[in-house]
């Protein structure tokens, strides 16, 4: 097992580069599904979250590894919780 330096960015085998890959195009299609269903535009999403719309629209693509509190703020733009956008998200497959 190869040891994990703190604080340092580690690189992602292919593998778990896919899996990531993976991940960030599920969240993104839930998230449009939200906002459509929320008859929003990315431009009423950005400036509720704070975001710029070009930022929102990569996450949507799945072009964007977010970050929890970017999320937290997305959601609270849409006035859903959090949970809303982690529905149907894949099962993990590596292990």
């Amino acid at each position: 097992m190869s040891r994990v330096i703190v604080n340092r960015p580690q690189a992602l085998d292919l593998e778990h580069k896919q899996e990531l890959l993976l991940l960030q195009k599920s969240f993104g299609e839930r998230l449009r599904a939200v906002r459509h269903d929320k008859q929003m535009t990315l431009e009423q999403v950005a400036e509720g979250s704070g975001l710029h719309a070009n930022y929102v629209g990569s996450v949507e693509r799945g072009e964007r590894n977010i970050s929890l509190y970017n999320i937290w703020r997305i959601a609270h733009s849409l006035r859903v919780d959090v949970y809303a956008l982690m529905l149907e998200l894949p099962k993990r497959s590596a292990g």
